[in-house]
């Protein structure tokens, strides 16, 4: 059994970057979140409400509860997504991503930006600063862990194709510009796993800090979403399976220091911390209940919509399977983590309604993505160059169908058994309107971005060892 005090090596050492490179993790986090912001529109701030009503709400007016706006679209009704409690309308979502939204709005109110001003500026800032931010968070986590997962000499292709594809080849980026609970506590989650993987590589100068961090990570994952919950006791699991003893006090205070939020939100809202708020408004849709009729019609529905959406998260599952041995147990705690939320989402009656892709798979994608870094552990050049092409074509394809997404909406109730792409294309070949605050100031950002980053690929290429991207 190891030592507190000992290095625990379980991914393989992908070596320092080299000067040119050192920065190229921040570019790729940089030009998901410039890139989210771009596509945030009036079609999903107008849609999705909710998420802006309890900003208001926490900010403007002191209050847990929603209703008492002056604003038509955050006026809520006790219908759907919010029920009637106490004399009060509370939204059925945990209180995380209002909580981080009024962090976001605060400072814009204080300014004068308000909902009422102008409502798809401040909402979109919100997003901005929220879900997209968050979203993009998992990307950099995602292309750091891939990193740890690929073999020396294959050190940036294989991750940044996870992080790319992630970022914006899954619906992922068609929810980054909504300020979504799933979104945000997703976010919140890829992160941690991120930092539990650098502690199973010893945790560098502050491992207590490490730990500290991803338990607070994974308390506002739950705090923020029911949905991934199970996911972040596996990723504690994780965390106990390293055997770093004398780091459990502080990953479990920072755990518990991210939940108390959530239950205090339940005592004083709903009389019990323990009280969650679907289950105070009954919303037994979500609660699990196995039959098999219902699991053989939620696994043809998620099939279908995983390649309809994002064909490319079979390519990750498929490169999952190809990690070594040494990284046995990463390669498990991902497959565990994927299952439990498979086992969940297959055994409620609730499918997400009205979405853009599969909703309630948004906790998976970046996991999945993590193991494109698989194939590039493929021996040969010839069967890592198809391995590649594969990769790349599912990637590309899942690419346009979540760009167009993201930049016409993701509030899609009659999806059919059909993708939406045609029609979506076909609505904005006829001058389907949609308004893009946050656009004329984040695109040529993005541009700029994007060709530093293709500056710094290339000096990374010629400082690198042959075959080193």
């Amino acid at each position: 059994m190891p030592h507190d005090h000992e290095e625990i090596t379980t991914p393989a050492a992908a070596g320092p970057p080299g000067p040119p490179c050192a920065r190229l993790k921040y570019l790729v986090f940089l030009l998901l979140w410039l890139a989210y912001g771009a596509a945030i529109n009036s079609a999903n701030l107008n849609a999705f409400g909710l998420q802006q009503a309890g900003v208001e709400a926490y900010v403007e007016r002191r209050t847990l509860y929603l209703e008492g706006s002056s604003h038509p679209r955050l006026q809520v009704q006790p219908v759907v997504d919010a029920f009637l409690y106490g004399g009060h309308i509370y939204p059925a979502k945990q209180p995380g991503q209002f909580m981080v939204g009024a962090g976001a709005y605060f400072p814009l109110h204080a300014l004068g930006l308000t909902y009422t001003r102008d409502y798809l500026l401040a909402a979109a800032l919100v997003t901005f600063l929220t879900a997209s931010l968050a979203t993009a968070a998992a990307g950099l986590g995602v292309f750091c862990v891939a990193r740890e997962f690929v073999p020396e000499g294959a050190r940036l292709f294989w991750p940044l194709a996870a992080a790319l594809s992630y970022g914006l080849g899954t619906t992922a980026f068609a929810y980054s510009g909504i300020a979504w609970h799933d979104s945000i506590a997703t976010g919140y989650l890829t992160v941690a796993f991120y930092l539990l993987v650098r502690l199973a590589r010893g945790g560098g100068r502050r491992p207590g800090a490490l730990a500290a961090a991803a338990g607070a990570m994974l308390g506002l994952t739950v705090t923020t979403s029911m949905l991934p919950s199970l996911m972040a006791a596996v990723a504690g699991l994780y965390f106990l399976s390293l055997r770093r003893w004398r780091l459990l006090p502080a990953f479990l205070a920072g755990g518990l220091a991210g939940l108390a939020p959530l239950l205090i939100y339940n005592a004083v809202c709903f009389g019990n911390p323990l009280l969650l708020p679907n289950v105070a408004g009954n919303y037994s849709d979500t609660f699990f209940s196995p039959s098999w009729a219902n699991l053989a019609g939620k696994l043809d529905f998620y099939t279908r919509m995983l390649t309809l959406y994002a064909p490319v998260f079979w390519a990750g599952l498929l490169g999952l399977t190809l990690l070594p041995r040494r990284l046995r147990r990463e390669q498990f705690a991902i497959a565990v983590m994927l299952l439990v939320l498979a086992v969940y989402i297959l055994n409620i009656e609730a499918n997400g309604t009205c979405q853009y892709g599969p909703r309630y798979l948004l906790p998976a994608m970046p996991f999945a993505c993590l193991g494109l870094a698989g194939f590039g552990r493929l021996r040969g050049a010839a069967l890592r160059g198809a391995g590649a092409a594969m990769v790349m074509t599912c990637a590309l394809v899942s690419i346009l169908i979540n760009l167009i997404g993201a930049a016409h909406g993701a509030m899609l109730c009659d999806f059919g058994a059909h993708s939406a792409l045609g029609r979506y294309l076909a609505e904005m070949w006829h001058g389907g309107t949609r308004i893009y605050p946050l656009a004329p100031w984040l695109v040529l950002p993005l541009c700029l971005c994007a060709a530093l980053l293709a500056r710094t690929l290339f000096a990374c290429k010629q400082s690198e060892p042959a075959g080193g991207l």
